[in-house]
């Protein structure tokens, strides 16, 4: 009676451990929600300048119709922002500076499971601190408020 409980707790225990490494596998594959997947800078010495920060987006859940970054104190606005597809296809869409945030809104909505490519470039790095922070928002179809979808952190070194 032992060995009968012992292999049916195996069983079990394996059968559980398999669903749980699928269900994880499905979830990075289509994220229910939008996700920051990386961020950087190029070249990322504070001592360059017009520099490009970037960062890469995996569009889940809903479709994407625009995004907002909210730019830090101490940065200048960015000469030109791109976005582009996994392919590096550029992306249509309107950009729109206004008092330390940008607007980006797409000509199509992005559909879930896309990656974007986000590109600010022509930054001018202060050397006064090496470490930026980069407030991400985006606005969903059939949502109307701006949905927070996390900080991009940039990194520069002396």
């Amino acid at each position: 009676m032992k060995r009968l409980i012992y292999a049916a707790t195996l069983t079990l225990t394996l059968t559980s451990l398999v669903g749980a490494a699928y269900a994880d596998e499905v979830s990075r594959e289509h994220p229910r929600a939008t996700q920051i997947i990386h961020s950087g800078a190029h070249p990322n010495s504070q001592k360059t300048p017009n520099a490009t920060y970037h960062f890469e987006l995996h569009v889940g859940g809903n479709a994407l119709s625009q995004l907002e970054i909210d730019l830090p104190d101490g940065i200048d606005v960015p000469k030109q922002i791109e976005v582009t597809d996994r392919s590096g296809e550029r992306i249509d869409a309107t950009v729109s500076i206004d008092n330390q945030k940008a607007a980006i809104a797409f000509a199509r909505p992005i559909s879930p499971g896309t990656i974007l490519s986000v590109s600010l470039q022509g930054i001018e790095i202060p050397q006064s601190r090496g470490v930026w922070h980069y407030p991400i928002y985006g606005r969903f179809v059939g949502l109307t408020a701006p949905i927070p979808l996390g900080t991009v952190r940039i990194q520069t070194y002396g």
